[in-house]
């Protein structure tokens, strides 16, 4: 959307509009799109309203009813933060002090919005104008500047939040930290300048070049890693995962400090999938002597035991088999699988043709399992458990 198009959605015509409009269903809008331009509404205006109808219904997996009072852009909406994870985000900095922030890059403002429902005075700024009147309208309390972030001088903040773009105009990932905008380096220099700051960072970023004193957090909501957050002058220096709002402590202080791996063992009565949070946040080894689990084999994030963890799926181990389809439908046979899912950690094995060479079967359901145990390529034949460590 461009100026022109945000002005008139945020004109009373449009919020009239908008307000006016039912729950939006695909295939209900090239209906609607006649009936509402048979009305007398401008084919542009049209376009915009149903538009935003369609993002604030796609909003609600990350702001539930919220969702229906804001208003988006495309790429807003798919950088915004959830609003649980925003919400953290705020209480993060509202425990360590801060009392104005400045939300550099701040999108439509749902990190904002959660700052301001935390209590505290926020400037949030916007580069690109037509974001920048988005934001303003989702922000009433706060005060929202279009300017560029990396000059921008708000002298008596004492926190910042950033959150670069990590995606080019036609949606790709960027993949480069230093292609980000702003780049991680800015973004570190920026934070440099204030005592509190967060910067929201892609889940894979290297470890090598987290700063040794940030307190980082990996976080994941229903086994979906969401985001990575450098947290300065908030927390503890450390690497840690928040899963399903649960903290865990990887162990590990920085690149340098790491926790020592565990060896690889035989499997035992399970095999166990750590949470993605978990993964990233370097917290494997410290699973593996908090609760005397190991890896199946070295460098593969399944570990094996015989009893359930926090914050991994558990699934019960019913035959190990070499990777073989032969051996594989056997198996499936012998214990009446037909409903089954499949998982692999390093092989390189196609899934979806491994499927299609197993074929449809009847049964009760099964995990099949691809991975390295102890350093040879094996299939295992499992179920999930019912209380597996999710929660």
């Amino acid at each position: 959307m461009d100026v022109s198009d945000v002005t008139a959605l945020l004109s009373p015509e449009g919020r009239a509009l908008l307000d006016s409009l039912p729950p939006y269903r695909d295939d209900d809008a090239l209906a609607l799109t006649g009936r509402l331009r048979r009305k007398g509404h401008a084919p542009e205006l049209v376009a915009v309203v149903l538009t935003q109808a369609r993002l604030r219904q796609r909003a609600r997996a990350k702001f539930g009813d919220l969702a229906e009072t804001l208003f988006f852009t495309q790429a807003g909406y798919e950088q915004s933060s959830r609003w649980s994870v925003a919400q953290t985000h705020a209480a993060q900095f509202a425990r360590a002090g801060a009392r104005h922030i400045v939300d550099i890059g701040c999108g439509i403002g749902a990190d904002s919005l959660a700052f301001c429902n935390a209590g505290l005075r926020v400037t949030a700024i916007e580069s690109d104008p037509a974001t920048a009147l988005i934001a303003r309208a989702n922000l009433p309390a706060a005060t929202v500047l279009c300017e560029d972030g990396l000059t921008a001088m708000v002298p008596d903040a004492d926190a910042v939040w950033l959150d670069p773009a990590r995606r080019t105009t036609t949606g790709r990932r960027i993949k480069d930290p230093q292609s980000w905008s702003p780049t991680y380096g800015q973004a570190l220099d920026i934070a440099a300048s204030y005592r509190y700051s967060g910067i929201k960072v892609a889940p894979g970023i290297p470890h090598s070049i987290l700063p040794a004193q940030a307190h980082v957090v990996w976080t994941s909501e229903g086994r979906e890693l969401l985001e990575a957050v450098v947290w300065q002058g908030t927390g503890t220096p450390g690497r840690y995962a928040v899963v399903d709002g649960v903290a865990f402590d990887s162990g590990a202080t920085s690149a340098d400090q790491p926790v020592t791996p565990s060896e690889p063992s035989p499997l035992r009565a399970l095999l166990l999938e750590p949470d993605p949070a978990l993964i990233r946040s370097g917290g494997i080894a410290q699973l593996c002597r908090m609760y005397g689990v190991a890896p199946v084999s070295d460098g593969i994030a399944y570990l094996t035991g015989d009893n359930s963890l926090p914050g991994c799926d558990s699934f019960a181990i019913r035959e190990v088999l070499r990777n073989d389809v032969k051996d594989i439908k056997r198996a499936l046979d012998a214990h009446g699988i037909g409903a089954l899912e499949i998982k692999k950690r390093g092989t390189d094995t196609d899934i979806e043709l491994l499927r299609k060479r197993i074929g449809k079967r009847t049964g009760r359901p099964g995990v099949l399992i691809l991975t390295p145990v102890l350093g040879r390529h094996r299939a295992i034949l499992a179920e999930r458990t019912p209380g597996d460590g999710s929660s």
